[in-house]
């Protein structure tokens, strides 16, 4: 039996890059004749002068594609622009160019051609940054600009979806770096109570007429000598927006209720879930702000684009929590097909899960059914794992969450036909209806059923 467990596998070797190098060019439109060379994993196309490939078009979004290289191809996924990306007379989010094709965005034709003259950069050995890992191209260019950045005192934009793991590299950022013996401080954006928010972010003074009685320190405050790691830096409401950019630019902060400023040496690392080039199209973000935080940009991709990764993410994942695993190579291969959308952090919450039902230690494939399926709550994201309570109270929640998954899964596969589903999963009829009994499945149309909640 093929398995992983909880530690990191050997390397098999590198997969040796495609001979044929493409390259965007603008045919027609106002940047028509520049090109750009596609010999990176990842690369943003718009009007925006901080993006890969400058495009000079005012129809065209700050940010308005996002490029992944696959091998002599390239995907482009339009990233929320305002006129749309065309293929011939239809509206496309997300497609694939083989060479030769073509793509509209606002008045620029774009082709995909071969660039006899490229020479796409040397991958990095390693397989590890910190707590990230992978051996995909991807990661590979992602481990190479973080040691490269990391002993520089630079403020960084890390972009990525939820749960891909945008903390992780800003840790990994600030582990590396001399700030290594100071603080860490998070700041979740998303999250700051309106009427507290600047209090917590400077500080306040000691202000009896307000019945504040003893001053404190804010969160940039207490990073001092160490790093902030502004989460969801998009969300900041415009005042606050302004105020960073003063602490930016003078290096103090201003608690209130204070009548003078406090030095502060910290170094500003933060995040973003969508492209902020496109906030500052609209208003709602500051392109001060944006180039005071974005001196160097960073894009940890989606688990999707890296399926290669899943055994090396899967392995720290189990070590990481401590269990003593291992995965069986037909529930590695159904968890490395499904698309993820949570990332990481879903991945890590499925393995959690798998874990606990498992058997002898071993994560088989019927462990991870229903994993990585689609089926999700009102955030977008699976429920954690509730591991509350006793052992025993917790392991049945946990079994029956399972149950519930797997038998869902079985039941839409075989088109609700018991006999069919109780052969697939290798248990006797009468067993089967006993335990869709049991789950509240039986005779019930399972297309109205939600796994999330189990």
């Amino acid at each position: 039996m093929s398995s992983v467990r909880g530690g990191t596998e050997a390397n098999p070797g590198v997969v040796a890059r495609t001979a044929v190098s493409p390259k965007l060019v603008a045919v027609s439109g106002p940047s028509a004749g520049r090109a750009f060379a596609v010999v990176r994993s990842s690369a943003t196309v718009g009007r925006h002068p901080t993006n890969d490939f400058v495009v000079d078009d005012p129809r065209v979004s700050g940010a308005h594609l996002e490029l992944t290289r696959v091998q002599d191809r390239v995907r482009a996924r339009d990233v929320g622009s305002t006129n749309g990306t065309w293929l011939g007379q239809h509206k496309v989010l997300d497609v694939e160019l083989a060479i030769g094709g073509e793509l509209t965005i606002g008045d620029t034709l774009l082709r995909l051609e071969v660039d006899e003259t490229a020479v796409a950069p040397p991958l990095n050995e390693r397989e590890s940054f910190g707590e990230l890992v992978g051996r995909s191209s991807a990661m590979r260019e992602l481990f190479t600009t973080l040691e490269r950045i990391a002993a520089k005192d630079l403020a960084v934009l890390v972009q990525g979806e939820t749960g891909a793991g945008k903390e992780a590299v800003a840790r990994a950022i600030h582990a590396a770096s001399p700030r290594a013996p100071g603080p860490f401080v998070v700041v979740d954006a998303t999250a700051l109570p309106e009427a507290l928010a600047e209090a917590l972010l400077f500080g306040r003074e000691k202000d009896e007429a307000a019945g504040v009685l003893e001053p404190s320190a804010g969160l940039l405050e207490s990073a001092h000598g160490g790093t902030v790691f502004v989460d969801g830096v998009g969300e900041l409401p415009p005042a606050l927006q302004a105020k960073l950019l003063r602490v930016l630019e003078r290096r103090e902060v201003v608690r209130a209720s204070a009548q003078t400023p406090t030095p502060i040496d910290v170094r500003v690392l933060s995040s973003t879930n969508r492209d902020l080039r496109n906030a500052i199209d609209k208003g709602t973000f500051r392109e001060d702000l944006y180039f005071r935080l974005a001196q160097v940009r960073v894009f940890v991709p989606p688990l999707r684009q890296r399926r290669e990764d899943l055994p090396l993410v899967c392995a720290s994942l189990l070590k990481r929590a401590g269990i003593e695993a291992m995965i069986d190579v037909d529930a590695l291969d159904h968890l490395a097909s499904m698309p993820w959308p949570g990332n990481v952090r879903e991945l890590e919450n499925a393995l959690l899960r798998a874990a606990a039902v498992a058997r002898d230690g071993i994560i088989r494939r019927q462990d991870v059914a229903g994993e990585g399926e689609g089926f999700r709550g009102t955030a977008g994201e699976r429920a954690p794992l509730d591991l509350s309570g006793t052992f025993a109270v917790a392991k049945e929640r946990a079994i029956e969450r399972f149950e519930k998954a797997y038998l869902t899964v079985l039941m839409r596969g075989s088109q609700g036909n018991l006999s069919a589903a109780a052969r697939q999963a290798d248990v006797a009829r009468h067993h089967l209806r006993d335990l869709l009994k049991k789950r509240g499945l039986y005779g019930v149309s399972l297309d109205s059923i939600s796994l999330d909640d189990g």
